[in-house]
């Protein structure tokens, strides 16, 4: 099973839409309503473009994050492209429903290379790719691709 999480009403062929407005039956729902409709390592890949940002920081941005890898099975791949904050674009900061910011630092407290100070129930991801991408006329993105240890 692939899973995009907000793929809206352009959800990709294929895949299981998890959209609070255009998913269908069970996965019609916030993502960070959990747990998700399906068992432990059923998805093969997840993908969630420029949704994560609409998701509150937080309990609810470690509930997507736990939850995604949680269903995610061995070798599965969840990748993630936000709006990178770090980069002071007005389109990232200027849309309303932006309610968590990210920037690449961000994914540290995921993969562990940044250690949290209290423990927040964070499993654990290995980060596969980590870039940046757009710049100067347009609005600069991270991608981030991780499976989970």
């Amino acid at each position: 099973m692939k899973l995009e999480i907000g793929g809206g009403s352009i959800a990709q062929p294929g895949w299981t839409n998890l959209d609070k407005i255009n998913g269908e039956g069970p996965w019609h729902r916030k993502a960070e309503d959990v747990p998700w409709p399906t068992g432990d390592d059923t998805v093969t890949e997840i993908l969630a473009s420029h949704v994560m940002e609409h998701i509150p920081a937080g309990d609810p941005r470690l509930a997507v994050m736990n939850e995604a890898h949680r269903v995610l099975a061995p070798g599965g791949v969840f990748e993630i492209r936000i709006p990178n904050f770090a980069a002071l674009t007005w389109h990232a900061i200027a849309d309303p429903t932006h309610v968590s910011l990210w920037i690449p630092k961000s994914f540290e407290y995921f993969d562990g290379t940044k250690a949290a100070n209290a423990d927040y129930g964070i499993k654990l991801w290995q980060t596969l790719e980590l870039l940046t991408r757009g710049g100067e006329n347009e609005n600069e993105e991270i991608l981030w691709r991780g499976t989970p240890r």
